[in-house]
């Protein structure tokens, strides 16, 4: 067995592993948010807020072409700041209440976060065979608190860089701060755009997890569980 950091005897030594949706998942944690959020709204307000207004307000900021690429931090302030304009708070009291609001949001996600059953098995295998485990995201979990941080020899989250996926450049500069050619290295994610093409665009390897089963005609690398992907890191 290869101990932890040697070099494994195939082409790929560095896998960078998606965060959200990929080794936790973010959906529940993400449903928890907008609920929690939209409880401190309603206080904040005076009024009715609901999650589906929280998500619906987070839609129109990710979708406009001036917000689509700026850091998940500043799209999640935004869509707040938006809400609570809308729903009356005066611009003295915005930032406090923005704050109130985003501090609701981020404690509920972060509780509600929960690990895919298969990650824990797959990272042990993957670290075991001497591969380094890279997680880069564009939001800022902490791998710590649940409990596969000491899989993960380094994180390159968008919050630190100052770049997001989908923007190729968020794979090129993990390659330049971790000595990388990207023909060793091989991302992993759920996304078709913000992971697999982007990654492809900055040169490295990538697959898609695919635990829905959703791409199955999409013309992309695809994975079921990321247990699949030490053998598949083998023919890369």
């Amino acid at each position: 067995m290869l101990l932890h950091g040697q070099r494994p005897p195939f082409r790929v030594s560095h896998v960078l592993f998606d965060v959200d949706g990929t080794l936790v998942d973010y959906g529940l944690a993400i449903r928890a948010a907008f609920a929690a959020a939209a409880e401190s709204a309603s206080m904040v307000t005076r009024g009715v807020v609901t999650a589906e207004d929280i998500r619906l307000a987070r839609v129109d900021v990710v979708e406009d072409p001036r917000w689509q690429r700026r850091l998940p931090t500043e799209q999640r302030r935004e869509t707040m700041w938006r809400l609570l304009s809308l729903r009356g708070v005066t611009a003295d009291a915005l930032d406090s209440a923005v704050a109130a609001v985003l501090d609701r949001y981020q404690d509920a996600r972060d509780r509600a976060l929960t690990v895919y059953a298969d990650v824990a098995e797959a990272l042990t295998g993957l670290r075991a065979r001497g591969f380094t485990l890279i997680a880069a995201s564009n939001g800022d979990v902490d791998l710590g608190r649940v409990g596969i941080g000491e899989h993960i020899a380094a994180t390159h989250y968008a919050t630190d860089v100052g770049v997001a996926k989908p923007d190729p450049q968020f794979f090129a500069l993990a390659m330049e701060r971790f000595g990388v050619a990207p023909g060793h290295a091989i991302a992993v994610g759920d996304r078709v755009d913000n992971d697999y093409t982007a990654a492809r665009e900055a040169g490295l390897a990538a697959v898609v997890i695919d635990r829905p089963a959703r791409l199955l005609d999409a013309g992309v690398l695809r994975i079921d569980a990321l247990t699949e992907l030490s053998g598949l890191i083998e023919t890369v």
